[in-house]
């Protein structure tokens, strides 16, 4: 069964970063990729990340021989992810998000284990047997990150990371609690762009002590809650999108990993630790 999610409410890329974001849209979205459906090559994007620090992992899939969905159809394929090294494979569950009154995206989501250090295939296969894939290699864990507070007025707080190669994100994660409604809303704003290399594959990020309450400024009905620094290392395949040319990234295949289909996929594993801000509550 379908269960109808409003990207408003819920946000399962909530930890990616912008420009992963940006990706996304430019594969999903974006009608000078109409000449995408009449090929023989390309059958299904697919992007997303697995996370081996996260209980669900979330990937979205996009039938790139179909127009984009207006009217929420069931659809038309079979999505399984296996791990290489122990044959354990789940079949992805379809969960349908909204992102306006007639455009809709097919999220699909597993809680089978994601383990450090070994590969996993993700395989959608289409009711006449096309399909598409993408293998992606899990990292190992890191040092878990720390982080400095201001020591003087004026002075920045630090997130400090420490040998971490392909470092993938770095976020500030919290939610928003709405006071005149149940609604609660999971909010990133990334610091990735601000990252200082201190050598080693090991950096610092200077973090105002306002860059939450800068975004959140407007909103006198609600509360800030949970308020964390999120770090992420990715495999070995990770794309270094910030030394890529532009117009290589907006190509429907030209980063792409996936076989039989366009998108990117990468394993990840993740390290979050709590973030004394004054905008949070608790």
């Amino acid at each position: 069964m379908k269960k109808l999610n409003s990207l408003s409410s819920k946000n399962f890329l909530r930890s990616l970063p912008i420009f992963l974001i940006s990706l996304l849209f430019i594969n999903s979205c974006d009608d000078t990729l109409d000449p995408v459906k009449e090929n023989d090559r390309f059958y299904y994007s697919i992007f997303g990340y697995l996370d081996s620090s996260e209980e669900k992992q979330w990937i979205r899939i996009i039938n790139l021989q179909e127009d984009i969905d207006t009217t929420g159809q069931r659809f038309d394929g079979y999505v399984s992810l296996e791990n290489l090294e122990t044959g354990e494979t789940s079949t992805l569950k379809d969960s349908l998000f909204q992102f306006s009154s007639n455009i809709y995206a097919h999220n699909f989501w597993t809680e089978q284990e994601i383990r450090r250090n070994d590969k996993y295939r993700i395989t959608v296969e289409r009711s006449d047997g096309a399909e598409s894939s993408v293998t992606v290699e899990i990292p190992d864990s890191f040092e878990r990150p720390e982080y400095r507070p201001p020591v003087s007025p004026g002075d920045p707080g630090r997130l400090i990371i420490r040998e971490v190669d392909n470092l993938a994100d770095a976020s500030i994660r919290f939610r928003i609690k709405y006071s005149l409604s149940d609604i609660i809303v999971n909010q990133s704003i990334s610091v990735i762009s601000d990252t200082i290399s201190s050598g080693n594959d090991s950096y610092y990020i200077p973090i105002s002590t306002d860059r939450i309450s800068q975004v959140t400024k407007d909103l006198d009905t609600a509360d800030i809650i949970e308020c964390e620094l999120y770090v992420a290392r990715a495999g070995p395949d990770w794309i270094h999108f910030s030394s890529l040319d532009p117009n290589l990234i907006a190509l429907a295949d030209g980063i792409s990993n996936v076989e039989n289909g366009t998108g990117y996929v990468v394993g990840v594993t993740s390290i979050s630790i709590p973030y004394p801000n004054s905008s949070c509550s608790d």
